[in-house]
């Protein structure tokens, strides 16, 4: 699942706005660290907040140009995203 889910982080729509090294942007937060702006950074709160996303109006970081869009903006599947956040909760989660 890991390696799947990075395989689509990076071409999807994830890393243009948590970049490439997934260390954040103006457009997105950090997701390597172990801070999370909208949720608890659980695997379940992850595939929540990448199946239905954020409106701009609850997005928490001030520089945030947009909203996070449901599906990363995409038409990813479940098992898809699924794979994305199990990507994502490694990046955070190693030790």
């Amino acid at each position: 699942m890991i390696a799947v889910g990075d395989s689509i982080f990076h071409p999807a729509s994830c890393q243009r706005c948590h970049g490439m090294d997934a260390k954040g942007t103006v457009r997105g937060p950090d997701l390597i660290d172990d801070k999370w702006a909208q949720i608890d950074g659980t695997y379940p709160a992850i595939v929540a907040i990448v199946t239905t996303g954020v409106p701009k109006s609850k997005i928490k970081m001030a520089s945030a140009p947009f909203e996070m869009k449901a599906r990363g903006g995409t038409n990813l599947s479940d098992e898809q995203i699924r794979d994305v956040a199990a990507y994502v909760y490694t990046l955070s989660h190693h030790s």
